[in-house]
């Protein structure tokens, strides 16, 4: 453990987990893609507000995952996936328990911030709560997400529906015009960004299995992990822009998914579980430019 304090910088930044904060960045971008479209307006500080409150809630979820898996012995036989800070000792748990707390509690306040700038309906307040409550609830409490096969559910749900919907609400209400909810985009954000999750958990499918982290991976087999990941692709990469010609262009994603699926297929080694889940990051990245392109070209 580097004790020094760039060591304790580079562990927390490592437990943010930065390959995977494009699943914050691209639904709150085609979020504004969606209010850009129907309001022909970008108002930045909301955008910016927006995109704080979904980093810190991953960031926190992020945290909280890493406390909970050390607790539950999660972490503890990590051979394919990168070291985590709690179970590696780079970061006490305590230490991990309270910051994770920390910074959800400052995302629920910029979502409060958020809403009372933009004029937005009270009622996005349970929005904000569920975010922090699932936030822990993922790995954490009695019923934990992520190990009763939920865990996709979620991400879809959460990275999808709720942050590319409740983006687009704050930011057309936040020029006073009324909001025309779209579900089919956030739809396809959902399962795209999902696959990041496909890939985490087809590499630690024989450790999760261990402990009782059942992941559908775990309860449906390492090679659903496959099935999972070519549905995310086929959903959002076909069946979504089929079903909204406005974001016609992310069917050119559809390429370098397969290449993604077949890296996936092959991995064996940490190196290129790391490679397969970059790309993914990537493939998210160009889904989300493409899906803004379209939405305001």
């Amino acid at each position: 453990m580097d004790g020094s304090p760039g060591g304790r910088i580079k562990a927390w930044v490592l437990a943010a987990r930065p390959k995977t904060l494009v699943a914050s960045v691209v639904p709150v971008a085609v979020g504004a893609g969606l209010a850009f479209r129907d309001t022909g307006s970008f108002p930045a500080f909301l955008f910016i507000l927006a995109l704080l409150f979904c980093l810190l809630v991953q960031i926190g979820t992020n945290f909280s995952n890493d406390y909970y898996d050390y607790g539950r012995g999660a972490d503890h036989d990590r051979s394919l996936g990168p070291a985590r800070a709690v179970a590696s000792g780079m970061i006490a748990p305590r230490a991990m328990f309270v910051v994770s707390l920390c910074v959800l509690a400052l995302a629920f306040g910029v979502g409060v911030v958020l809403m009372e700038i933009s004029e937005a309906d009270r009622s996005l307040l349970w929005i904000g709560i569920a975010s922090v409550l699932f936030a822990i609830a993922y790995t954490g409490g009695p019923l934990p997400l992520a190990y009763n096969g939920l865990g996709d559910l979620f991400v879809i749900l959460f990275f999808g529906l709720v942050a590319v919907g409740t983006t687009h609400y704050v930011l057309v209400a936040g020029v006073g015009q009324d909001w025309r909810p779209n579900w089919v985009v956030p739809l396809g954000i959902g399962f795209a960004v999902n696959n990041l999750l496909v890939v985490n958990n087809t590499r630690d499918c024989r450790e999760d299995g261990k402990v009782g982290k059942n992941t559908l991976v775990v309860l449906l087999g390492r090679r659903s992990g496959l099935v999972l990941y070519g549905l995310g692709l086929a959903v959002s990469t076909l069946l979504c822009p089929s079903l909204d010609p406005d974001v016609s262009l992310v069917v050119w994603v559809f390429p370098l998914g397969l290449f993604c699926l077949f890296k996936l297929s092959k991995a064996s080694t940490r190196q290129q579980y790391g490679f397969a889940l970059l790309a993914t990051s990537l493939g998210i990245l160009a889904y989300g430019f493409l899906a803004v392109l379209s939405l305001v070209a």
